[in-house]
């Protein structure tokens, strides 16, 4: 999830072209909506910064609710203090900060999704 549709697109590009499927959102609120109960992915990705629900309060409603809470996220970043707080606090999994390396990228959902059948993140 980046309010970016550059970032949104290169990161669809570099996760499909790793086999895998990729739902996006503009904003947390876009996002919350996407993810239902027969719908959950098994990675998200979220920039920080956004309009509406920013990525913080994005990943805090993620993390309220039992359904969700468990679901692993990669931030996706400029912000480096914040973002690091989040990873080192273990709010989230990962960290890739802005501008990022596509194999970076790659590597670290996959890493984070290497159990799963049939890999899906939301961008």
């Amino acid at each position: 999830m980046d309010d970016d549709e550059n970032t949104r697109f290169v990161l669809r590009l570099i996760l499909e072209h790793v086999g895998h499927e990729v739902v996006e959102a503009p904003h947390g609120e876009a996002a919350l909506r996407l993810i239902k109960p027969d719908l959950l992915p098994d990675v998200i990705t979220t920039d920080l910064k956004m309009p509406k629900l920013s990525g913080e309060e994005f990943i805090q409603r993620l993390r309220s609710e039992p359904r969700t809470a468990s679901i692993p996220i990669v931030v996706v970043s400029g912000n480096h203090d914040e973002a690091g707080f989040l990873k080192a606090a273990g709010v989230v999994e990962a960290v890739v900060y802005k501008p990022f390396n596509a194999a970076a990228v790659a590597e670290c959902i996959r890493a984070i999704t290497h159990n799963a059948s049939k890999p899906s993140v939301t961008v």
